[in-house]
């Protein structure tokens, strides 16, 4: 049986792939023992998942996960966070972007909330606030990055 896991990761992997449009090298950017960050050349990115059917979808971000994004961006460069949002789609956040809206609260966690309604972009709120411009589904801001530093 295919885990769940295995499914939401499979989506992003594949979507870099085939947005890349050439031969790419993923491999796993393991810098704390999970399994949740891959990188292609010199970038890399963190996948996290939300199973619910409809927006809102809601991503909880525990230190770990911050830890997580700060010691891939000592070794990477861009480093970003794709949300699966269930079955709707994938949103692609720098890590910058990541940092600018979100918080860590009193249980040391910090929340990443995403919503779209029909036929619009994904909206994405921390509790420091929106981001400025809604973001487009899938991988292709990412991928534009990464051709543009990397120069792959």
């Amino acid at each position: 049986m295919i885990s769940e896991l295995d499914r939401y990761q499979g989506v992003v992997l594949r979507q870099i792939v085939v947005a890349y449009g050439g031969r790419v090298e993923v491999g796993l950017a393991d810098v704390t023992g999970r399994k949740d960050c891959f990188s292609v050349a010199r970038a890399a990115f963190q996948i996290k998942h939300c199973r619910n059917r409809l927006s809102p979808w809601h991503f909880t971000y525990q230190p770990e996960n911050f830890g997580e994004i700060e010691k891939l961006r000592a070794w990477f460069d861009p480093v970003w966070v794709f949300l699966v949002c269930g079955a709707d789609g994938v949103v692609g956040l720098s890590a910058d972007e990541l940092i600018s809206i979100t918080e860590v609260g009193d249980g040391g966690q910090a929340w990443v909330r995403v919503s779209r309604s029909r036929s619009s972009m994904y909206r994405v709120s921390g509790a420091r606030g929106e981001l400025p411009r809604a973001k487009a589904r899938g991988v292709q801001a990412f991928v534009a990055d990464l051709v543009e530093k990397t120069n792959i």
